[in-house]
C-alpha cells in the first residue's frame, strides 16, 4: 500500500522531460511488456512527443528524489479509454501498480466513460495479475491479451473523493518538492574542503 506521500499525482506538460526519463530507464525486455514492442531510445523520445496531455491523463508516482517511479498513462477513445502502466523495477512490490490503477479509474469514473481496457503481451505477468485483481475480464489471443473492466456511474461521493485525493498528492508533492529544493541549496552552498 502506498503511504500519503506516494500518492499519484496529475503530470501537466510540464513534466514531460521526467516522463521520458522514466520510460528511459525501463530496461529492453521492461519496454517491451510496456509497449508490446521492443523500442529504442530514440523512439521512447518520439514516443513521448506525441503524448497529448490536452486529450489523455498522466499519472505518476514520484520517489524523494522526485523522479517517477510508476506510470499510469490513460489514453482516451471515444467510448471508452486504455490504461499503460510501468513501475520501475527498484519499485515494484509497493502497490504503486494497483494506486495507479485505482487512480486511473477514478478519473475515468468521474469524467462518464464506462470501459477502460488494458491491451498486453501474455507473458505480461504484473499487468495480468493487477487486472484479475481488480476484476477485469480476460481475453487472451494469441501472445496478446486485452483486460476489459466496466465502470460504474459517478457519484457525489467519487467526484469528492477525487478532488480530496488530487488536493493530498498534490501537497505531498509539494512538500517533497520543497524539501529537495532545500536540500539541493544546503549541498549548493556547503563549503569545499580546503586542499
Amino acid at each position: 500500500m502506498t503511504g500519503t506521500t506516494h500518492l499519484p499525482i496529475r503530470l501537466r506538460d510540464t513534466d514531460r522531460h521526467a516522463l521520458t526519463q522514466h520510460f528511459l530507464a525501463l530496461d529492453a525486455d521492461d519496454r517491451r511488456l510496456r509497449f508490446g514492442a521492443s523500442i529504442a531510445d530514440d523512439g521512447i523520445r518520439a514516443l513521448d512527443e506525441r503524448i497529448d496531455f490536452e486529450r489523455d491523463e498522466i499519472f505518476g508516482i514520484a520517489g524523494d528524489d522526485l523522479r517517477l517511479l510508476a506510470v499510469v498513462h490513460v489514453a482516451f477513445y471515444p467510448t471508452k479509454a486504455e490504461l499503460g502502466l510501468s513501475v520501475l523495477p527498484e519499485a515494484r512490490g509497493r502497490g504503486f501498480g494497483n494506486a495507479l490503477f485505482s487512480r486511473a479509474v477514478m478519473h475515468l469514473t468521474n469524467r462518464g466513460v464506462r470501459e477502460v481496457f488494458v491491451h498486453c503481451l501474455n507473458e505480461n505477468g504484473a499487468m495480468m495479475h493487477l487486472a484479475h485483481k481488480n476484476g477485469m475480464r480476460v481475453v487472451r489471443e494469441g501472445s496478446e491479451a486485452d483486460a476489459y473492466l466496466e465502470l460504474p456511474r459517478a457519484t457525489p461521493g467519487s467526484v469528492l473523493s477525487e478532488w480530496v485525493w488530487d488536493q493530498n498528492a498534490r501537497f505531498a508533492h509539494d512538500v517533497r518538492r520543497g524539501t529537495r529544493a532545500v536540500l539541493d541549496a544546503l549541498v549548493a552552498i556547503r563549503p569545499r574542503p580546503a586542499r
